[in-house]
């Protein structure tokens, strides 16, 4: 009866799916500590340099010129005040500021957005202050640009993981409605008869049927990294086989609780194109950096924004810096759809996804990432 009444629910799932499951989680992530001091640099943009038909002679002026323009003169660099640890991230999104740098006439000029501090002058425009430095003459001004974002490579890696199938197939229209694909990081075993391992393949082609993806999360959730490696294999690569066989196939492989060691990633390569952690921190990658294979993706549960406007204020704000950058990715992690402290809401996930259409940013699957950055 279980398994009859979890079928016709997937069937019904071309519907509005209405009410929540508030099932608590059985197992609590744990997040790594980590460093702030973090810098990503970005590629220039790819909008066309404006050149007035006669250029200021005074570079400084030329410099403001092109700030406010929002040319590819200046390189962009997504970083804080510290020297890095590339894979560290950013603790806090105070820490977290776009600059340029530019060569002009042999004169060092830097320009500082102050991100923070924009405002929206109308649904697509948004006004932005910088201050503009000459470093080899100590010359500095404060001013505005005024921007608007357009579509381009830029966006959102969006993952939930572990077995949390009715909860998720529940809410699955929700993913529709904002045209947003995502990648389903799945906790189990298909192998045998029983009624979890049917609900669990039903979900798995239902997911892939509606253009979603499928990562592999173990089936027993361990610390990796304290198990033998007979019992690392059984976990990962020979579970990951009996869905291969099913026709069911994995382009990443999820590390429970985030937790891995440098050779967990080689020992998986030849089964999963990537691999992927989570902690707190949020990071950005550019298209030279998420050729790695393996990415730290940022959590987003309910425990890590005490209430809905912090959540708001600052998923807004991650994701309209990496917008305002150009070629970044940025990944986030939760896990069921519930008001539990491992989980994330129904309402922030609309926020969530509708940001990401408002900011023009595209939604990435672990399978785009493979086929776009890794499989060349």
């Amino acid at each position: 009866m279980k398994i009859f009444t979890w079928i016709i629910s997937a069937v019904l799932l071309v519907s509005c799916a209405t009410g929540a499951v508030l099932v608590e989680p059985e197992k609590v992530p744990v997040i790594t500590p980590e460093t702030p001091e973090t810098v990503i640099v970005i590629k220039p943009e790819a909008a066309p340099e404006i050149i007035p038909e006669i250029r200021p002679e005074d570079p400084f002026e030329y410099a403001l010129l092109g700030v406010k323009n929002n040319t590819a003169l200046f390189r962009k660099s997504i970083k804080n005040n510290a020297y890095i640890f590339p894979e560290s991230g950013f603790r806090s999104i105070d820490d977290i500021k776009v600059v340029g740098e530019a060569l002009i006439d042999e004169k060092e000029f830097r320009v500082t957005y102050n991100l923070a501090n924009a405002f929206s002058v109308d649904n697509n425009t948004f006004q932005i202050p910088f201050l503009l430095e000459n470093l080899t003459d100590n010359v500095s001004c404060n001013d505005e640009l005024v921007w608007s974002p357009a579509y381009d490579e830029v966006g959102l890696l969006l993952s939930f993981d572990d077995n949390y199938f009715d909860g998720w197939a529940r809410y699955i229209n929700i993913f529709d409605k904002h045209d947003a694909k995502v990648t389903f990081f799945v906790q189990g075993d298909i192998s045998g008869d029983s009624d979890d391992a049917a609900v669990m393949e039903i979900f798995c082609r239902i997911v892939l049927s509606r253009g979603h993806d499928l990562g592999y999360h173990t089936i027993n959730h361990p610390d990796l990294r304290s198990i033998s490696i007979d019992k690392f294999n059984s976990e990962t690569k020979e579970a990951a086989q009996v869905f291969f066989d099913a026709g069911i196939h994995f382009n990443a492989f999820g590390y429970p609780y985030g937790f891995s060691e440098d050779w967990m990633h080689e020992t998986l390569a030849p089964v999963f194109y990537m691999t992927r952690g989570y902690g707190s921190n949020t990071r950005y990658y550019n298209s030279q950096t998420i050729r790695n294979g393996y990415l730290v993706s940022k959590a987003i549960d309910n425990i890590m924004f005490p209430d809905n406007e912090k959540f708001e204020n600052d998923i807004r704000f991650i994701l309209f810096l990496a917008k305002f950058s150009g070629d970044c990715i940025v990944p986030f992690t939760s896990h069921e759809f519930s008001d539990a402290q491992w989980a994330i809401t129904p309402p922030r996930i609309e926020y969530l996804l509708k940001t990401t259409n408002d900011l023009k940013l595209k939604f990435y699957t672990y399978g785009d990432i493979r086929q776009k950055f890794i499989q060349q």
